[in-house]
Order: C-alpha cells, then sequence, then structure tokens
C-alpha cells in the first residue's frame, strides 16, 4: 500500500468516526488568507500585487501552458474534423481523384503531426521553465511524452498511401 491510499484510508476512517464533526466552520467555505508555499518576507509584498492584478511568473506561464495544452487539442480536433470530411469525399469520389486525395490526406496529416509536434515540444520548454520556477515541488507538472503522443496519433491517423512515416 503506498502512502496516499494510507493516508486516505486514515482519513476516511476519522471520518466515520466522526473526529470531523462538530468543527468550526464546518460545512462552510473556508478563506485560506495565506499561501502555505509563500516566503513569509514576501507575504505583504506579495499581497499589495495580487491586490493590484499581478501575480508571479509562475504562475502566469501555468495560465499560458493551460491554454497551450487546450489549443493542441484543438488542432488534433480540427484535423480529425477535416480528415473525417477527406475520407467522405474519398467515398464519394471517383477512381481518377482517389490517389490525388490520399496524397492530400497524407500531406494534411503530416502537416498536422508536424504542428502537434512543434506545440508539444515548445510546451515542455515551457513546463522545463515552470519546474525550475515554481517555488514548491507539488507545483511542478510532468514533460509530455512527445513519443507517445506521435504513436497515439499515428494509430488514430495511419498514412493511407502504404507507407509509415519515419523519424
Amino acid at each position: 500500500m503506498n502512502f496516499r491510499n494510507l493516508v486516505e484510508r486514515r482519513i476516511q476512517d476519522a471520518a466515520e468516526k466522526g473526529k470531523f464533526s462538530k468543527l468550526s466552520g464546518e460545512g462552510k467555505p473556508q478563506h485560506i488568507e495565506e499561501n502555505p508555499f509563500e516566503d513569509p518576507e514576501m507575504r505583504l509584498a506579495n499581497k499589495i500585487l495580487s491586490n493590484a492584478g499581478f501575480s508571479p511568473p509562475w504562475a502566469e506561464l501555468m495560465k499560458e501552458i493551460d491554454k497551450d495544452v487546450v489549443t493542441a487539442g484543438r488542432v488534433w480536433e480540427d484535423y480529425r474534423a477535416h480528415r473525417r470530411r477527406q475520407m467522405n469525399e474519398i467515398h464519394r469520389g471517383s477512381v481518377a481523384r482517389f490517389a490525388e486525395l490520399v496524397t492530400e490526406l497524407d500531406d494534411a496529416r503530416n502537416r498536422a503531426l508536424e504542428r502537434l509536434e512543434n506545440r508539444w515540444r515548445e510546451l515542455n520548454k515551457k513546463l522545463n521553465h515552470l519546474n525550475a520556477t515554481v517555488p514548491s515541488d507539488n507545483l511542478k507538472r510532468p514533460l509530455l511524452d512527445i513519443p507517445s503522443k506521435r504513436e497515439r496519433f499515428e494509430h488514430e491517423f495511419p498514412l493511407l498511401g502504404g507507407m509509415m512515416s519515419r523519424r
């Protein structure tokens, strides 16, 4: 049993025994005024900056990374929709245009994969920077496993021209 499961089990046992009952603030939202990871000497300065709408650079980078992850997901979804439309055209198309449509579809697939890989590499650069600057290890984020993502993409969208890409 790992440490997390042990802790969760003990919390659950305590809750079942009623050890969390009748605590002050029970059932109400908790307002935590202080960041436990924040350097106490920087607390006042950070509070002033936060009240003025500023946040630490690593927090802004986290927001940027979250947006980039969503954007990469959209590239994947947009390509999926494009491929579906192109496959429908192939099924409706004439035999004379079949080879041309397959080539166009494979070219679009390779361009989409290249765009995704570029985004993933940029995301990993940002994640490396984030992980080097966050104030606590529990705020670090894992790097993207690009070979695994590429494999998933290639599995979902194989080349139709008969030759798998090699890199």
